[in-house]
């Protein structure tokens, strides 16, 4: 006698997000909005851009990328194109994000537009589309409503604290990649990319208007993938003798 399938169920062992969550990840976001405005305004952005760039570009490393370009004597070419360079990530999230999340052209589109590191982390442990959709959009709005709150209260205090690199905000952007990019210097593929991309940095620098190093270090990744591929093949190769 058939019998009829059960529905899929989520994995029992994947605690979704608590309350507290969200708060920390909202209010971390608001660190950042804090700092991202504060810092665009001492670089001379004016109150209309600052308030802009949060509501369009929404992602603090693009924006760290172009400041830091700009204070190291590059173009606003450059600087927009770092700013690419490190919101390039986003892509690839949006892209493993696809896999599990529901049909829908229209919110499929919005959820790529708004896929970063933390909302795609979390949505991702779990395997069904409805649970995947629901902690997506929750932990995107703890995120969005961290980080508007954040650039409003840094726009309010950005002539009060005054210079940003006293304040140490200057090694905020330092900071952010390299909690992104944590868990891949583990891998020897991670840790190839960052070790060739910072030695393209130091040989570059002298030698090369400000944001051209950060732009070639993206070579680091295509050696690390060229030295992953040939490490590959020769251990099929002695697999197979």
């Amino acid at each position: 006698m058939p019998t009829t399938p059960e529905p899929a169920q989520s994995d029992p062992q994947l605690s979704e997000p608590s309350r507290a969550d969200y708060l920390t990840l909202a209010f971390a976001y608001f660190a950042v909005g804090v700092t991202v405005s504060v810092a665009l305004l001492d670089a001379g952005t004016s109150i209309t851009r600052t308030l802009v760039s949060a509501l369009v570009i929404y992602a603090a490393t693009p924006q760290l990328a172009f400041l830091a370009v700009q204070a190291a004597g590059g173009s606003t070419v450059v600087g927009v194109l770092s700013g690419w360079l490190v919101a390039s990530r986003f892509g690839i999230l949006a892209s493993s994000l696809g896999a599990r999340y529901p049909d829908g052209r229209l919110e499929r589109t919005a959820a790529a537009i708004n896929s970063f590191d933390p909302n795609v982390a979390l949505a991702m442990q779990h395997e069904r589309p409805a649970d995947v959709r629901r902690i997506f959009w929750l932990v995107t709005a703890a995120l969005m409503v961290g980080w508007w709150i954040g650039t409003g209260v840094g726009i309010v205090l950005g002539n009060v604290l005054g210079d940003s690199e006293a304040l140490g905000l200057d090694a905020v952007f330092p900071a952010i990649l390299l909690a992104i990019i944590g868990s891949s210097l583990r891998r020897r593929d991670g840790l190839t990319a960052a070790v060739a991309g910072a030695c393209i940095c130091i040989v570059l620098i002298p030698v090369t208007p400000g944001g051209v190093p950060i732009l070639a270090s993206a070579l680091g990744a295509v050696l690390a993938l060229a030295f992953g591929a040939s490490a590959a093949t020769g251990e099929s190769k002695e697999a197979t003798s």
